[in-house]
């Protein structure tokens, strides 16, 4: 009998989920446990390898019922051959053939290896926020910004893996450094790291009339602020949008999406970062698309990565 369920792996920095889940996008058995990088390479990836075998268990099934794995990684990665090369957050890894590793434990059955938030764009576009296109842009609003972009129903990796690093579009070309050699990239004014840095520099400089405080001020904090009426933290906010939306005009216009979803700990603050920034696109996109691209929030919350990679594998991967 032909194998039809696949493994899709969410690896972080401090946990790790998998899910094995069938062609037709349902997740049938998972786990999720501690990365637990700081022990040591050999048991972090032992944690994986566990993680995986405990998802299979999980949906009743054997390793032999697997037909591939999938895995979605931080970087940096090198997704054509199947290696994570000494990501930031896994300060105890070298280079790891993950792909290799994962496959041998499934008696060889095909893997593949994607950047994480690829993975995430590539399950939005599949049964979430992009199913409906297949020219999708997909943003992730964290510590950082993140992104994956779909281009006729192929996630886009460019020569070397690396497209779509949406969160270093330049927006400002006498902006501060950003960590990857740039100046004034999108991440660095539109960010959950970002908001806290301006409201804070604002707050010290204007001394204006708010509820927030500098100490324990976070994108949360902010948000909530703004939702009881104070008019600063608003106008954090409805900066913050203009900037992503100045970030969606760039690409799109690179693009061509039809959709774009944001997700992540920012975009949870709804109509604050969705208002303004989709009135910036109507109002500086491109003229033919102005009215026509839909910014939506992600639909598929954790389950996104799970998909994304289990359906990079089913589709050949990388």
């Amino acid at each position: 009998m032909a194998r039809e369920h696949y493994i899709g792996i969410d690896l972080g920095g401090t946990n790790v989920r998998a899910g094995v889940v069938t062609r037709e996008g349902e997740i049938l058995g998972r786990d999720s446990r501690r990365t637990e990088v700081h022990v040591g390479e050999e048991h972090s990836i032992n944690q994986i390898i566990s993680c995986a075998k405990a998802a299979v268990s999980d949906a009743g099934l054997e390793s032999s019922d697997i037909a591939g794995v999938g895995i979605g990684s931080p970087g940096p990665i090198d997704a054509f051959s199947g290696l994570v090369v000494a990501p930031v957050n896994f300060p105890t890894w070298g280079t790891v053939p993950l792909v290799e590793i994962l496959s041998n434990e499934f008696g060889g059955v095909p893997g593949a290896l994607d950047n994480d938030a690829n993975v995430v764009a590539y399950g939005e576009c599949w049964l979430g926020a992009g199913r409906e296109t297949d020219n999708f842009l997909c943003i992730t609003l964290g510590t950082g910004v993140g992104g994956g972009v779909v281009v006729e129903g192929k996630l886009l990796h460019g020569f070397d893996g690396n497209a779509a690093e949406i969160g270093h579009i330049s927006i400002n070309f006498d902006g501060p450094p950003c960590n990857c050699g740039s100046i004034g990239c999108l991440e660095l004014y539109c960010s959950a790291t970002a908001i806290v840095r301006r409201t804070r520099a604002a707050m010290q400089v204007e001394s204006p009339k708010t509820t927030l405080q500098t100490e324990g001020l976070t994108a949360h904090v902010i948000a909530d602020a703004a939702n009881q009426g104070d008019e600063f933290a608003r106008r954090m906010y409805e900066e913050t949008g203009f900037f992503l939306g100045m970030g969606i005009v760039s690409a799109v216009a690179l693009y061509n999406s039809e959709i774009v979803a944001i997700g992540g700990g920012m975009a949870r603050a709804g109509e604050l970062i969705f208002g303004p920034t989709r009135r910036t696109f109507r109002k500086y996109g491109f003229p033919s698309i102005r009215e026509k691209l839909k910014i939506e929030p992600m639909r598929l919350g954790d389950n996104a990565a799970l998909l994304g990679a289990a359906k990079l594998i089913m589709d050949g991967g990388v």
